[in-house]
């Protein structure tokens, strides 16, 4: 089998099995939660996209690897990271802000794997050596992804008592 087919087939498994534990554990119990608390752990979740400065460093990938997308991703993991530590606080504390704080995290945590996912398919680098980033990307970069959706979701249809 190759590469392609097998991180397709581990992408398609591990959203099946995010969306089933959300829809069966998590949801539940985050429907009955305000706005800020409900949304709180999705954001934090994304906290550590501090990871993604990774594909920045030296000797953790081969040389052909093109160093726009590595320092792009690396950057805008970054940008992803802090903004989700200060949206964090903002939820955690009820800002005034935090609401709007959570759109701009989410539009630019969102926009970031939605440019790095098809440049990391177009450059087809499940073909080269990843290492540990092949298991953060069919994890973690879909956990992360799956989490925007439902902030989104969250945002545009919030609960009654929001």
């Amino acid at each position: 089998m190759d590469n392609f087919t097998i991180i397709n087939l581990q992408a398609i498994t591990g959203s099946i099995a995010i969306y089933l534990g959300f829809r069966y554990w998590i949801q539940p119990k985050i429907s009955k939660l305000s706005i800020h608390e409900a949304l709180l752990p999705f954001v934090f979740l994304n906290t550590f996209r501090y990871l993604g400065l990774s594909f920045m460093a030296k000797e953790q990938f081969y040389d052909g690897f093109p160093t726009d997308f590595l320092t792009t991703v690396g950057l805008w993991d970054l940008s992803t990271a802090i903004l989700a530590i200060i949206t964090s606080v903002a939820l955690k504390t009820k800002w005034k802000f935090a609401i709007p704080l959570v759109w701009i995290f989410n539009i630019v945590g969102f926009a970031d794997l939605v440019t790095a996912f098809p440049q990391f398919f177009g450059l087809k680098l499940y073909n080269q050596n990843l290492g540990f980033i092949w298991l953060m990307f069919v994890t973690y970069g879909l956990t992360t992804f799956m989490s925007h959706i439902y902030i989104f979701y969250r945002l545009f249809r919030p609960n009654p008592k929001d």
